[in-house]
């Protein structure tokens, strides 16, 4: 070992044969990654790739049934005529006895005596005839129903009728008008730019139906929102619609309800906001008949004697509702002067072919309607207003009770 002043142990590395022995290495190496690659492509080359087809898409072709555009028609039923028999009894006879007589004669003390005797006649009765033979005659005929009276005679259960597809349908007996029987469905009509979501709105036909169960012989019952543009409408022979600001119908909500109208529907229009002359809210409601029945939507006085009137109770007039109560101080805010509306004495409506279709109260029966106490008058007129639509002649109740009193001529 060299142990000159310079000398590291790095003297003693031969790197001439480092480098020979690390060349050797990396050509080795050189020479595998070029084998393995050419295998691998000759094996690419050799073996076609697979793919497999992907499974085909399902398309599912789902027919729906197409929405009626018919109009809504009552299928008629034939009732078959009821047989009429007649059993005639012939009735036992009676033997006639020889009847006794008086004859009065003087007394041995001279005082009118009688004397009791029988006439003895010739005929001899023969009491041991042979037995009577009783005879039933029988007379088959036909009864052909008449409208309304049959099913009325008949006692027909009109609760059986509710099954959904009527939203009422209501007898009253034609000799005591208090005798009322059925059901009926009661909701506040809406429509696009008509959403009464108001407290008096919410409470009132609740009340109402209250009322009907429990003065009257009528199952009454609260209905969801009526949609004024909806088929529902035709089925629903009692339509109520109150405002208390201004809206419009569309296109379509005027043709439905004008058809509606003439169809035998009935609409009771009350106006939210009574107390203020002119305001937005009674010009709506009162434009929806113009535009729903054009020149036969003109409102006319409803005369005091009226029978919507004597329906069920008796009235002289509109009761008075909430249209003289002054506005409050939050009511009043912002406005230079209060206009108060003058008190209304009569109703008004839309007669077709002296049919009353339509109601118009400029009297907010809504709010009356609305409270726990003190509203006795105003439900009762609701009650009258309801009866009245669904027993007059020509309205969608009537047209289905008619159906099913009559057989098919």
């Amino acid at each position: 070992m060299d142990s000159g002043r310079f000398y590291a142990p790095s003297d003693r590395l031969n790197i001439g044969r480092l480098l020979r022995e690390t060349s050797r290495y990396t050509v080795w190496g050189m020479l595998c990654a070029f084998a393995l690659s050419g295998a691998a492509a000759v094996y690419m080359v050799l073996v076609p790739e697979t793919h497999e087809a992907p499974p085909p898409a399902i398309t599912r072709l789902i027919i729906r049934k197409p929405r009626s555009a018919k109009a809504f028609v009552l299928k008629r039923q034939r009732l078959q005529p009821r047989a009429m028999t007649k059993k005639v009894t012939a009735l036992k006879p009676k033997l006639q006895m020889p009847a006794t007589r008086n004859l009065a004669g003087a007394s041995a003390i001279g005082r009118i005596k009688t004397f009791d005797y029988t006439m003895d006649t010739d005929v001899q009765l023969n009491l041991q005839a042979g037995p009577i033979e009783l005879s039933a005659a029988v007379i088959a005929g036909t009864k052909e129903p008449e409208k309304r009276i049959a099913m009325r005679e008949e006692l027909i259960d009109l609760q059986s009728l509710d099954t959904g597809k009527y939203k009422g349908l209501i007898i009253q007996d034609p000799t005591d008008r208090r005798k009322v029987k059925g059901f009926v469905y009661l909701g506040t009509a809406w429509a696009n730019d008509l959403e009464p979501t108001f407290d008096s709105a919410a409470k009132a036909v609740p009340n109402l139906v209250d009322a009907l169960n429990a003065q009257t012989g009528v199952t009454a019952q609260v209905d969801a929102h009526l949609f004024v543009d909806s088929q529902e409408l035709f089925r629903t022979p009692f339509v109520y619609i109150t405002a208390q600001q201004a809206f419009e119908l569309t296109e379509r909500e005027i043709e439905n309800l004008g058809e509606y109208l003439r169809r035998g529907g009935f609409v009771f229009a009350d106006n939210a906001n009574p107390t203020s002359e002119y305001s937005q809210a009674e010009a709506s409601l009162r434009k929806i008949f113009r535009d729903a029945l054009r020149s036969q939507g003109q409102l006319q006085l409803i005369p005091n004697s009226h029978p919507i009137y004597h329906t069920f109770y008796d009235f002289d007039g509109p009761p008075v509702g909430s249209e003289l109560e002054v506005p409050d101080a939050a009511g009043q805010r912002g406005l230079a002067h209060v206009i108060v509306a003058q008190p209304s004495y009569n109703l008004e409506g839309v007669f077709l072919d002296d049919r009353l279709v339509a109601i118009y109260s400029d009297k907010g029966y809504v709010h009356t309607w609305a409270r726990n106490y003190g509203n006795e008058p105003q439900l009762r007129f609701g009650i009258n207003a309801v009866i009245f639509a669904l027993t007059q002649e020509g309205s969608i109740a009537q047209q289905q009770i008619d159906f099913f009193s009559q057989s098919d001529q």
